[in-house]
């Protein structure tokens, strides 16, 4: 097949020359590029990459580029494709005109879930061609969904969230290159960080004590991490500017209400539903009183969380049934913002108001986005697609007093509760660390010293 290659050659400019990066549209124009974890790719198998969108999967692909040139593979082999920029005709005859020119081949697919069908896409490629295949999704709906229809197909084991930067990778990358934050308001902060050591630990068993010295420069960055939200350019913006623009809280709503579009819902719903998971921000309801309070049917109301959870907009927390070891169904639930970035950005969506107003909005409910950003931390260390997602080990627990996230796993359950006031701490029957605001004891550790070291699983990008 014939291939126009005025359309594929602008999209791989690494096959002309080994200094690419400046000719490509997505990295020319970035000063400062976050470093994440590679993931391994299965010359024999296919890698799925799901995540929300802006969280960077883009130019994580374009950086996995050059960590396959760096290894060794010709930088011909190598094929970028953009789904929205081909239907699945197009795409096949690309790959297979390309595949008999080079023989081995390194297939890069992003944004597939553009491409309808794009499982058997996948699937035909597979068993047509013997290539190794990373693909990105904006649709984590569509991806799940369609990546269980893959058995067999290599996927097992090769498929990864794609979630923003973790407080940890966020801090580490300003660090490795001080001269790029130099006229930032957080200059100072990453000129004091760097001498803090790299080390990790796990949720129950935090190991701070290198860490602590560096807590006034920390918290400084995480009031930047919470304004951002772990979002690349996002993070970009406001490290050259100190603020986010109303543009980029536009682009993300955006996002949000694509999610809702695409999933076949109704927008207007959805912002009825939102605005009802920011009004009670921490708390506890149901479907029920959502529904109540909205005029939705609770069916759909579930219908709709289940939707945005599937997106990785939000979490739910179910309650745990302690002594049988599960979640307790008919009780309540908590509905959490996976990034303090899309409250921000919900806040502004439904209220308007200026950049003021919103850090007015994230004074006010400080504690509640500190929780939201421990629970996500939290999920982020243990998730893995299809084996161990969110539900499988994390929760609540409520009776006299609640406990904001509470982990099981082969040892028991382990709690987290964030105090951002006085540590008041309560008898659960089983272990708590508590997330202060700058207070260090036994069991309780500042939010951010915590973070820091809490890496985020191995399925998790």
């Amino acid at each position: 097949m014939v291939f126009k290659l005025s359309t594929l050659a602008p999209q791989n400019p690494w096959w002309r020359n080994g200094n690419w990066e400046k000719d490509d549209r997505d990295l020319r124009d970035i000063d400062l590029l976050f470093d994440r974890r590679p993931v391994d790719i299965d010359m024999k198998g296919t890698t799925i990459l799901r995540g929300i969108r802006r969280s960077g999967k883009t130019v994580y692909l374009k950086m996995l580029v050059r960590k396959v040139m760096d290894s060794g593979i010709d930088r011909r082999d190598i094929l970028y494709i953009s789904g929205d920029r081909h239907n699945r005709g197009e795409l096949i005859g690309i790959v297979n005109e390309f595949f008999l020119r080079r023989g081995r081949t390194i297939l890069l697919l992003d944004e597939i879930t553009y491409i309808p069908d794009w499982h058997l896409l996948l699937k035909e490629l597979r068993e047509t061609m013997d290539i190794a295949i990373i693909a990105t999704g904006s649709d984590p709906v569509q991806l799940r969904q369609k990546g269980e229809r893959l058995p067999g197909r290599g996927v097992e084991g090769n498929e990864y969230y794609f979630d923003p930067l973790s407080f940890g990778e966020y801090v580490r990358a300003l660090r490795k290159v001080p001269d790029k934050v130099a006229q930032s308001p957080l200059s100072e902060a990453v000129r004091e960080l760097q001498g803090i050591p790299d080390g990790a630990h796990p949720p129950e068993r935090p190991v701070v004590d290198d860490v602590f010295p560096y807590y006034i420069p920390l918290e400084k960055m995480f009031f930047s991490y919470l304004v951002t939200g772990g979002f690349p350019q996002v993070s970009r913006e406001y490290i050259r500017t100190g603020h986010v623009s109303d543009e980029s809280y536009e682009t993300l709503v955006r996002v949000l209400l694509g999610a809702i579009s695409k999933g076949g819902r109704s927008e207007e719903t959805g912002r009825n539903i939102l605005q009802q998971l920011l009004a009670g921000m921490g708390g506890r309801t149901d479907y029920l009183t959502i529904a109540k309070n909205t005029g939705i049917h609770h069916v759909t109301v579930k219908e709709y969380l289940d939707l945005m959870e599937g997106a990785r907009m939000t979490y739910t927390l179910h309650c745990w049934d302690l002594a049988r070891r599960r979640h307790a169904p008919r009780k309540q639930k908590k509905f959490l913002f996976q990034s303090p970035m899309l409250a921000a950005a919900i806040h502004r969506y439904l209220l308007g108001g200026t950049w003021d107003d919103t850090m007015d909005f994230m004074d006010r409910n400080m504690e509640a986005l500190v929780e939201a950003t421990v629970v996500s931390h939290l999920v982020w260390s243990g998730e893995r697609p299809q084996m161990h997602e969110q539900h499988s080990f994390s929760g609540f627990h409520y009776n006299m007093k609640e406990c904001d996230c509470v982990l099981l796993s082969e040892n028991g359950f382990h709690g987290y509760e964030v105090k951002y006031g006085k540590v008041e701490r309560a008898g659960y029957p089983f272990p708590v660390t508590y997330m202060s605001k700058d207070s260090l004891d036994r069991d309780a550790i500042p939010a951010s010293v915590f973070l820091y070291g809490l890496e985020k699983g191995r399925w998790c990008i």
